[in-house]
């Protein structure tokens, strides 16, 4: 529901389907871990809304309405103490450990916490598993300069957070979010 990015949502699952489609064709992919704050989707998901897809869908089961209460962020929820603090921190742990542990990866990797999760996923593995990023191919830094995008998802700036960083490259935005397959 909530993107990283301040006045964006997230991808819409159903262009997670299209790549995770994508993936089972290549490699006969049955089962589908869902990291998600989401509760409606999980709903859709429990009732059978996407059943056609022929995925297994897993997810940690835990009371993903405390995330979707209002539409404040989860930081700025978690700032004005309106909900549980270890309970945010223990549910992201597990679902970032159990994203690294998968065999294929699709996610958007501009997220922290998706690039966290491929990032624990290759350190732990020695390899690059197969993946789909969404939005922009992995960059190997989670200090990779910050894109911001318009309602339309094009990008609308990108800003550099590191300035210590020695490798400052040209980097076109793309601005695209369609699949970009490894």
């Amino acid at each position: 529901k909530h993107s990283h990015l301040p006045g964006t949502r997230c991808v819409d699952f159903n262009q997670y389907l299209a790549a995770m489609e994508i993936i089972r064709d290549k490699y006969g992919v049955s089962r589908a871990f869902i990291a998600t704050d989401d509760a409606s989707l999980i709903e859709q998901i429990e009732g059978g809304d996407y059943e056609e897809s022929e995925f297994e869908f897993i997810f940690v089961p835990f009371d993903r309405k405390l995330y979707s209460e209002s539409d404040w962020s989860i930081e700025l929820k978690m700032l004005m103490a309106t909900m549980d603090r270890r309970m945010v921190a223990e549910t992201t742990l597990v679902d970032i450990l159990l994203l690294s542990q998968c065999d294929y990866f699709v996610g958007t990797l501009s997220s922290h916490f998706g690039a966290l999760a491929y990032e624990l996923s290759w350190a732990n593995k020695g390899y690059h598993i197969p993946h789909i990023s969404l939005d922009h191919p992995w960059s190997g830094s989670l200090l990779a300069p910050v894109q911001y995008y318009g309602a339309d998802g094009e990008t609308t700036k990108e800003e550099e957070h590191n300035t210590v960083r020695k490798d400052f490259t040209e980097r076109q935005s793309t601005g695209v979010r369609k699949p970009v397959v490894f």
